[in-house]
């Protein structure tokens, strides 16, 4: 298929919804892209650094070479200064990205970006980097000062030149509304059907966690459980003898075993 642009992407803003999802190796990307997925979001999982990203990015590209991707940059180098937030913004885009998905960033670090034509992805609602400020985890814009602030928010994202707001754990009516309002994408975590598109994380979707699946996610499959059946029948059969079988044996001619073995005997 062919590369998906950052026009295509904002061309699709009232004809149809888009889906986005995350990937961080290049088996993962690859079932992403040939799954359908609109958008990619990966960043740095261990380290964060931008060694680790263009790491990632690598790989992802590897394996979702016509799909956009979204590059989380590290906080402790982007955030730093404006400077800073560009020159991490270009290496990201070098090494793969096509355009920066951050979270939390402070509002001029992106002004930098939109003077240097960089396609950018905004934050508003709920934001899991302050999760201080909010109390912990919890719906923002259920008041009438929140809903304000959450649609003022994705009008400063939208005059600096963002592509689109990722918009977190918004009441529905409130995220509805302010989609029919800005002209950028609106993509919903947790903010209900009627935003511009949906984002999920892949290991929600794929069901590989045991840990708490938060009540927007939905969960597609359930590879942790098959996971963990398939370690179980594997050990089995490791005991029982029954693997390796005849087709996982890599054989050699008998000639060629006895000839080798006589060798082995002349050397002693």
């Amino acid at each position: 298929m062919p590369r998906m642009t950052i026009k295509h992407l904002l061309d699709l803003k009232g004809q149809r919804k888009l889906a986005l999802t995350t990937a961080f190796d290049t088996d993962a990307a690859r079932a992403c892209e040939l799954g359908g997925i609109d958008v990619i979001v990966t960043w740095p999982q261990h380290n964060e650094t931008m060694e680790e990203l263009r790491f990632v990015l690598e790989q992802v590209r590897e394996g979702a070479p016509n799909t956009l991707i979204g590059a989380g940059i590290p906080r402790y180098e982007a955030f730093v200064s404006e400077t800073d937030a560009v020159r991490c913004a270009w290496q990201a885009i070098k090494a793969g990205a096509d355009m920066i998905y951050s979270s939390g960033m402070e509002h001029s670090k992106f002004k930098a970006l939109a003077r240097e034509r960089i396609p950018f992805v905004g934050h508003v609602g709920y934001i899991p980097a302050h999760n201080t400020w909010f109390g912990g985890p919890r719906a923002v814009g259920k008041s009438y000062d929140e809903a304000m602030q959450v649609y003022e928010d994705t009008l400063d994202f939208q005059e600096m030149g963002a592509v689109a707001v990722e918009m977190e754990c918004v009441p529905a009516r409130v995220a509805a509304e302010i989609t029919r309002r800005v002209s950028l994408l609106v993509l919903s975590m947790g903010s209900g059907a009627d935003c511009d598109g949906q984002y999920l994380f892949s290991c929600d979707i794929w069901g590989t966690h045991d840990r708490h699946y938060p009540r927007h996610s939905k969960k597609y499959r359930d590879f942790y459980t098959e996971a963990i059946a398939a370690m179980r029948e594997y050990k089995e059969d490791v005991v029982s003898g029954a693997f390796p079988a005849e087709a996982h044996t890599i054989r050699i001619r008998a000639e060629e075993f006895e000839r080798w073995r006589a060798g082995l005997d002349a050397c002693r």
